[in-house]
């Protein structure tokens, strides 16, 4: 039997035809060769696994044979180009309505201002104390001045970085900041108009129908910032106690860091050499903080420190301190961070602080040099006749303009 195999394939060897013969089984073998791969590769993507498999494909990775079913990369294309479809929807009506937003909020920011130069010019136009009857309209010029240089500027800061153009998440994390903080001022200013007597130690200066007016203005302007902070998260599952949690935690978490987190000691260290400012905002920020407490908690005359505006509006600008703590904090946070896509926030606010605190610190060392009547350079006693309670709490006043000092420094 072998012998006649033997014959069979030497006459086919010898034949014309036999190099064929051989090609055509070879290509068969390999033919069913690849087969075997597929269907192995196939049944490794459906979960089963020849026992085999590591004799088949003994020198290729197992990744390089997996391929996702037809109908399963189908299911995943689709939903991917779904949520993409929804995120758009949703970016497209938050871009209509944030635009929108944006403009209510300048409009009432315009507004809130209006209400605090009315109320600032009807409260210290005069005087209600007969002792300071006889003050002459450079005295009442400059204190209402006073009512204007720190916090208009920081008002207008606040507004216009609110109002920023950019839309990442530092600056959606300052945005947010910022909406609490002027909520909070918004309703201590209306609380403070319309409830005149218990913040201006007995004083009622205005009538009801700006008491009306200013209020409104104000509770609008707070009511706006909440909705435009609540509208910030872009779900609907911000619960009214979801909201509150966060708002604690958030405000718990933000007095634990107002130190820098990465304190240095050295002034020669390339982290302070480079201008970056984190220990000191933090200062003002905490000095801010206190500022804005000390004229709520404390009696006359400490009351009226930092702002010198008498009994009748140092606790209603409380507000504008509070504000100011705000953006302290937000530019500690923005050094810290070194992030450069809140370079438009930012710089609002430091120019907002720096041109607030640099007017109040003049306006200070104008009375205190003796422009109102006399002082410590020029002759006579109106430093000491129509600023008692300023002088009264001397260690209270210095911490005030060191202070503003720092805000001025850090903001060079």
């Amino acid at each position: 039997m072998e012998q006649i195999v033997r014959e069979i394939l030497l006459s086919l060897v010898g034949s014309s035809s036999s190099w064929a013969i051989i090609g055509m089984m070879s290509s068969m073998h390999m033919f069913l060769l690849l087969v075997a791969l597929s269907c192995s590769a196939s049944f490794q993507v459906s979960g089963f696994v020849p026992h085999q498999r590591d004799v088949l494909i003994r020198h290729v990775s197992c990744h390089h044979l997996t391929f996702r079913p037809i109908k399963q990369r189908r299911d995943s294309l689709h939903a991917k180009q779904q949520e993409f479809d929804e995120v758009s929807h949703a970016n497209d009506r938050r871009g209509v309505s944030t635009e929108t937003l944006l403009t209510a909020q300048r409009v009432m920011g315009v507004l809130s201002a209006a209400a605090w130069i009315l109320i600032s010019v009807t409260a210290l136009s005069y005087h209600p104390d007969p002792k300071f009857a006889d003050c002459t309209l450079r005295h009442n010029v400059l204190t209402m001045s006073q009512a204007f240089a720190f916090q208009l500027p920081v008002g207008y800061a606040t507004i216009s970085a609110l109002s920023s153009p950019d839309y990442t998440k530092n600056t959606s994390t300052v945005r947010r900041r910022l909406n609490l903080a002027v909520a909070v001022a918004s309703m201590w200013l209306a609380s403070s108009t319309a409830f005149a007597s218990k913040f201006a130690f007995g004083y009622d200066l205005y009538t009801w129908k700006l008491k009306a007016f200013a209020s409104g203005i104000h509770v609008t302007n707070g009511l706006l910032a909440l909705f435009a902070w609540r509208r910030s998260f872009d779900t609907n599952k911000m619960t009214i106690r979801s909201c509150a949690s966060r708002v604690i935690r958030g405000t718990i978490g933000s007095l634990w860091s107002i130190g820098p987190s990465k304190p240095c000691s050295d002034p020669d260290s390339p982290q302070l050499v480079s201008g970056n400012n984190a220990s000191i905002w933090g200062l003002c920020t905490a000095g801010l903080l206190w500022f804005t407490i000390l004229p709520i908690v404390s009696p006359y005359p400490l009351a009226t420190v930092p702002t010198i505006l008498g009994k009748r509006l140092s606790r209603p600008a409380s507000a504008f301190t509070f504000l100011s703590a705000v953006c302290a904090f937000c530019l500690k946070e923005s050094a810290e961070s070194g992030a450069e896509d809140d370079k438009y926030q930012i710089s609002r606010l430091r120019k907002g602080l720096m041109i607030g605190s640099a007017l109040h610190l003049l306006l200070l060392m104008l009375k205190l040099i003796g422009v109102d009547g006399g002082g410590l350079l020029l002759p006579g006693r109106g430093l000491w006749e129509v600023y008692p309670a300023m002088l009264a709490v001397p260690f209270a006043t210095a911490s005030s303009i060191i202070v503003h000092a720092l805000v001025c420094f850090a903001a060079l």
